[in-house]
């Protein structure tokens, strides 16, 4: 029991610094200061160039997988399996991560903040505001989502667990990525986004599965109670 309580006291961090990360954004952006300046200079110099035929093709492609109507459709199907095979808790999971906090507080947060896209050539169409990236939030999540359950249902098939954590994680941070390159985001809509989808992420697991993480999949997978949890 200690060790599962060091380990959620340090997701428990790893939230905060998240949350706190989007609030220094915010507020940098709000305020107009100049670290917001410099670090989306930093993500056109670094990520943004050079813009080519190959680079643009790629980064079009990987961007469709934080698209709102894809994201939506992953949820849902993912959570009519869950309820299908009654894992109500798993269906709230991706409900709750991917059409509450991913599509209803991006939508919010986009309105509240009014920041136009970036001024420069978009290498795809895209309207609406900027701040913040709901790309990025959305890979966190739904992505994020993902990874939480293959890590746990998939306990005993290592192989398969590893490949499925792997392309997800890539998508996580490709996605994020792409928005820059594109144009149609400044590096610091991305790391709001990317930052207040940890926070969504490990807060909604840690409640959701009411801090017995380890003990809610485990059950899930082995339903004979352990001598470890008799």
């Amino acid at each position: 029991m200690s060790q599962m309580r060091k380990f959620d006291y340090l997701q428990l961090g790893v939230a905060i610094a998240g949350l706190l990360m989007f609030i220094f954004l915010a507020f940098g952006y709000t305020h107009h200061l100049g670290y917001i300046d410099w670090i989306d200079q930093f993500g056109f110099k670094h990520i943004r160039e050079p813009l080519t035929p190959e680079r643009s093709w790629f980064f079009r492609n990987i961007t469709r997988g934080g698209n709102t109507k894809w994201t939506a459709l992953v949820m849902a199907i993912t959570a009519i399996i869950a309820l299908l095979i009654r894992k109500i808790d798993v269906a709230v999971f991706m409900v709750v991560n991917v059409g509450v906090f991913g599509l209803g507080v991006m939508m919010l947060m986009k309105h509240i903040f009014h920041r136009p896209r970036p001024d420069i050539y978009h290498v795809i169409a895209q309207g609406g505001y900027s701040f913040p990236s709901g790309h990025a939030l959305n890979a966190v999540l739904l992505y994020g989502s993902l990874i939480v359950l293959v890590h746990y249902y998939l306990k005993k098939q290592d192989q398969l667990r590893y490949a499925f954590m792997t392309l997800f994680g890539a998508l996580v941070f490709a996605i994020p990525i792409s928005r820059v390159y594109l144009g149609v985001h400044y590096l610091s809509d991305v790391l709001a986004g990317f930052s207040l989808g940890v926070f969504f992420l490990i807060m909604s697991k840690e409640l959701i599965f009411k801090y017995r993480t380890r003990e809610v999949f485990e059950y899930a997978i082995n339903p004979e109670p352990s001598a470890n949890h008799a």
